[in-house]
């Protein structure tokens, strides 16, 4: 990589990593950008792998100030403040949508309630009384919830084999020094849409899914040794 490359990465990442910071995104700041960096720096290998350790516990030791409560002073009044908080909130909705997405499923398993539908049956039929207050959700706010209600077992299992697809993919790219880059920068994508996938969108947005689809492609790719 050459210095105007670097030097272009650099800017692009301070730019893209301020405007993550505006948005206060817990899922993104506390799930998808730790796990897609640990990830990426584990399996670069050498001596990033100890960056990499060093990430993770720093990670664990963040997330462990806000459970604790001894980051509260930092994060009053941000988005991150009530972050753990199952009693109100973001947390206290996740919860109970989550269980109304999971019945949704069990009573529409094979071929859940069909694509984009997922709002007009929550609200009008799934929706828990205590939630009541958050009508309007479109989607589980998890992935895999979110491809059982939205194509059911079937479409689960689609999903899940796209997913171990890539993933394959990415381990026969990190094999090649001449695809080794570009396989580090797909598996840091792929942490970041599961682990980020686990509390918010993951797949089914257009942009979403043409990044995936894009980066899916690059996968197959630099796997491919043909």
């Amino acid at each position: 990589v050459g210095r105007w490359q670097r030097a272009a990465t650099a800017a692009a990442t301070v730019v893209i990593g301020a405007a993550l910071l505006l948005t206060q995104s817990r899922g993104a700041l506390l799930l998808g950008v730790p796990a897609a960096v640990i990830v990426t720096l584990l399996l670069a290998g050498s001596r990033w792998r100890v960056a990499g350790i060093v990430a993770a516990v720093a990670a664990a030791v963040g997330i462990g100030a806000l459970l604790s409560g001894a980051a509260a002073p930092l994060v009053a009044g941000t988005r991150l403040e009530t972050v753990f908080d199952l009693t109100r909130g973001t947390g206290f909705f996740r919860l109970n949508l989550w269980q109304s997405a999971w019945r949704m499923f069990v009573e529409h398993p094979w071929l859940g309630v069909g694509p984009d539908n997922f709002l007009y049956a929550y609200r009008s039929f799934y929706i828990l009384p205590a939630a009541w207050q958050e009508p309007n959700l479109s989607h589980p706010h998890n992935f895999a919830l979110d491809w059982l209600t939205r194509l059911g077992v079937f479409g689960g299992a689609a999903g899940a084999a796209m997913i171990i697809g890539f993933a394959a993919s990415i381990r026969a790219g990190l094999r090649d020094p001449r695809r080794r880059l570009i396989a580090l920068a797909c598996a840091g994508m792929l942490a970041e849409i599961l682990a980020h996938g686990l509390v918010d969108h993951s797949f089914f947005l257009v942009d979403l899914m043409y990044a995936f689809v894009i980066a899916a492609a690059v996968g197959e790719g630099i796997g491919n040794r043909e």
